[in-house]
């Protein structure tokens, strides 16, 4: 059943165990990218708490992080990586055949 493959795919991927992280990879596979602090706005997380999901999802090689010079000074940039949009896709594959 499809539906047992996501549950299988989520539960062993532990950059995306956390539901707020699969939201986030799912919104990123849409946007291709986004600021730090429009991540915010968007999951009503603290700084703290959103940086620790995005830092684990880097690690898993689902999201480049980097960091971009403005007026104000650094800002956060959050694209989705090649790995992050086939992982998605798989996600949203099983998503639509478990319904």
């Amino acid at each position: 059943m499809e539906l047992d493959k996501l549950v299988d795919l989520i539960k062993s991927n532990k950059a995306l165990n956390v539901s707020v992280r699969l939201g986030i990879l799912l919104g990123l596979y849409y946007v291709k990218s986004a600021w730090f602090k429009d991540l915010i706005e968007s999951t009503r997380l603290n700084k703290a708490e959103l940086y620790q999901h995005l830092k684990a999802m880097h690690k898993s090689g689902y999201l480049k992080i980097s960091y971009m010079p403005t007026p104000s000074g650094k800002r956060m940039r959050v694209v989705i990586t090649e790995e992050g949009e086939k992982v998605a896709r798989e996600i949203l594959k099983l998503l639509g055949k478990s319904q």
